[in-house]
């Protein structure tokens, strides 16, 4: 045996199917690769390349405006022009006095009606609360403060009336009750005989066509009717003429404390229609005329 060791064996050449395909692989994946590569570098161009300066919006300065300088023109000192300024100034001054004089005129015009309305106004809500037989509760101040300087006995009137009241039902009622009384009169020593007879004699009376009638019955029917439309005066002078008046005292003081305060709400309402009235800018001191 000889101690050489023995060559390698050989290693098979590759059929050459297989040689071919091994090249077409490797030129494929080439080709793929210089694609990518292509991409990539136009991927970077694109994304890192510099701005265009054109397309960069330019910021352009404005440009400084000129200073206006304003010159005031020197004053005339022309004694024409001074003269013609003066009066121009003078008829504005005399234009702007007479409109402050109108624009004063009318406002106290309108106060002095305001003031008028307010004391029309007090006199109108006593007229009511009389009429009524209430109370005038704040408007007893009202009165004083507005008329007491000028009209005092005609506002002591109003508030007595007010503090007892006198109505024309009141006084309707009144009537009903001394009604027989007046017509027959006071029987005095006679008695009813006496009463009977002068009953009697009135159902018999002359007088004139054209005058009202003087038997009691008819005299009390027209001063029903006279209460009824508020005549109190006339009313009261109707009774006066009846056969009993001397008994009708009580209600006679009622009609005339009636008439006394109505006169004086009618005085209270024409000071107040002629500005004779406290305004609230002088209450408490002199009246406004």
């Amino acid at each position: 045996m000889s101690d050489a060791t023995p060559p390698p064996a050989p290693v098979p050449a590759a059929p050459p199917a297989a040689r071919h395909m091994t090249w077409a692989t490797a030129g494929g994946i080439a080709l793929v690769t210089f694609l990518v590569g292509l991409l990539l570098a136009a991927w970077a161009i694109n994304r890192f390349r510099s701005p265009d300066p054109a397309a960069q919006p330019q910021t352009v300065a404005a440009a400084p405006q000129p200073t206006k300088v304003i010159v005031t023109p020197p004053v005339s000192t022309d004694p024409a022009s001074l003269s013609a300024r003066q009066e121009l100034l003078a008829a504005q001054l005399a234009a702007l006095e007479q409109r402050g004089a109108a624009i004063t005129g009318a406002a106290a015009k309108a106060y002095g009606n305001a003031t008028r309305a307010e004391g029309l106004l007090v006199a109108l809500a006593a007229r009511r609360q009389i009429a009524r037989g209430l109370a005038l509760g704040y408007l007893e101040q009202q009165l004083r403060d507005r008329f007491g300087a000028t009209q005092p006995a005609e506002v002591a009137a109003v508030i007595a009336a007010s503090r007892d009241p006198v109505t024309t039902e009141d006084l309707r009622l009144s009537l009903d009750q001394i009604g027989p009384q007046l017509a027959l009169g006071p029987s005095g020593n006679a008695g009813w005989g006496g009463a009977v007879w002068r009953l009697v004699g009135s159902l018999i009376v002359i007088h004139p066509k054209n005058t009202p009638s003087p038997v009691p019955s008819e005299r009390l029917a027209r001063v029903r009717r006279m209460l009824a439309q508020d005549q109190v005066e006339a009313a009261a002078e109707e009774v006066g003429k009846l056969p009993g008046a001397s008994q009708a005292t009580g209600w006679m003081t009622g009609a005339k404390r009636y008439v006394e305060a109505r006169k004086a709400l009618n005085v209270l309402e024409a000071a107040a229609l002629q500005g004779r009235v406290a305004t609230p800018a002088t209450l408490g001191g002199t009246p406004s005329r």
